[in-house]
């Protein structure tokens, strides 16, 4: 039964789960710097990247058919523990390789349970659409003040200090997560029924499409700056503004939730990623480059809010929308090594062509889908 108002309590909630969740992605540079700086190589630290990661995906996909049974709030505090206890074991004990990935693993698994907690938490807004929106915006923010931050650890507290900085900003702002237990009782359904349904499928498709493409040109983003020559100071002034303009996009996202349809929504948030895909790899120069860079993350960000608002239109248990979350983490942890093979084979042109394509190949086959079940789901209120 989804909810009558959105109080700020739930909205702050939001904003702390989606920001705890994204940290291990985003600032995955830091912490592969900071374990190339304790002698690991480049294969190793790319390795543990991907236990981090795939294990918060993993995860997702594996609680989406049960996370509807449990209580958010329990599944969010049980994330952030884990994930602070996995953080100070970094910290601790860095020089066991195969302890490190089983602590990123363990990470993961916790960023997971955040995410899914977090997803199922809003679900039942009256709308989730709005929601999720400044929630995604507000975890922009949080990440970027953390980013800020961990260099700073790392010098204070030792060349792993930014293990200890992420442990302390959880265990900092989880308690706001409490809020989750106040969300209303969900509805009880068969799990594997939900998960067979065509529109339920059509918009994991589109959702892990949309990630892998995106992921596979975002994971060569600066390798494109320094082709075109410019200068890494401005490559990274451009990359930490173009974070901050995500939330331009999902403001956007919160201001057309409930005014405007949500199929034209998710035709104009994958379309523009796509474009904003061309501009990035057939950038020519640093003006296209900043404006191929600054467009993604705004048409991003916005398209990322919009498919957790459908998820929930469609399912307000949260369970469509922890699969979608878990799927989009996987494809953009592929993402990568498949931009790799790309980029080694053609060039970067190529991998705007595969972002381009991989956003707007799906409209035709999975959008009717999609459009059919929510023809028939009431609109979230304005």
């Amino acid at each position: 039964m989804a909810r009558r108002s959105d109080s700020l309590a739930l909205i702050a909630a939001v904003v702390i789960g989606n920001g705890i969740a994204h940290i291990g992605t985003s600032t995955m540079p830091f912490q592969v710097g900071a374990l190339m700086d304790m002698g690991l190589n480049g294969r190793e630290a790319g390795l543990f990247g991907f236990f981090q990661i795939g294990a918060l995906a993993l995860s997702m996909i594996l609680l989406a058919p049960f996370i509807h049974r449990a209580r958010s709030v329990t599944v969010a505090m049980a994330g952030a523990v884990l994930t602070i206890g996995a953080h100070v074991l970094m910290y601790m004990v860095p020089g066991s390789f195969t302890l490190l990935l089983l602590f990123a693993a363990l990470a993961g698994t916790g960023y997971g349970l955040v995410f899914a907690a977090t997803i199922t938490g809003g679900s039942t807004a009256a709308n989730p659409d709005r929601v999720y929106a400044i929630g995604n915006g507000g975890a922009v923010a949080y990440v970027v003040a953390l980013m800020f931050i961990m260099p700073m650890a790392s010098i204070y507290l030792g060349t792993m200090g930014a293990f200890l900085a992420v442990a302390i900003a959880i265990l900092v702002t989880m308690p706001v997560m409490l809020a989750f237990k106040a969300r209303a009782s969900l509805p009880t359904m068969d799990a594997g029924s939900l998960l067979r349904q065509p529109a339920v499928l059509a918009l994991m498709l589109m959702w892990a499409g949309y990630s892998l493409g995106t992921g596979a040109l975002w994971s060569f983003a600066e390798r494109i700056a320094k082709g075109l020559a410019i200068a890494p100071e401005t490559t990274a002034t451009i990359l930490s503004l173009s974070a901050l303009c995500g939330i331009l996009g999902t403001g956007v996202a919160a201001w057309f939730g409930g005014r405007s349809p949500r199929i034209l929504s998710m035709v104009i948030g994958l379309v523009g990623t796509g474009i904003s895909c061309l501009m990035l790899g057939f950038a020519t120069g640093t003006v296209m480059f900043a404006l191929g860079v600054l467009t993604y993350w705004i048409f991003y960000m916005y398209q990322y809010s919009v498919f957790l608002g459908v998820a929930a239109s469609i399912d307000p248990s949260g369970r469509t929308g922890t699969l979608g979350g878990g799927c989009e983490r996987f494809a953009f942890a592929i993402g990568a090594p498949i931009g790799g093979i790309v980029t080694d084979l053609g060039s970067y042109s190529m991998l705007g062509i595969l972002g381009f394509l991989s956003c707007v190949l799906t409209i035709p086959l999975c959008m009717p889908l999609v459009a059919r079940r929510l023809a028939v789901t009431p609109p979230a209120p304005a």
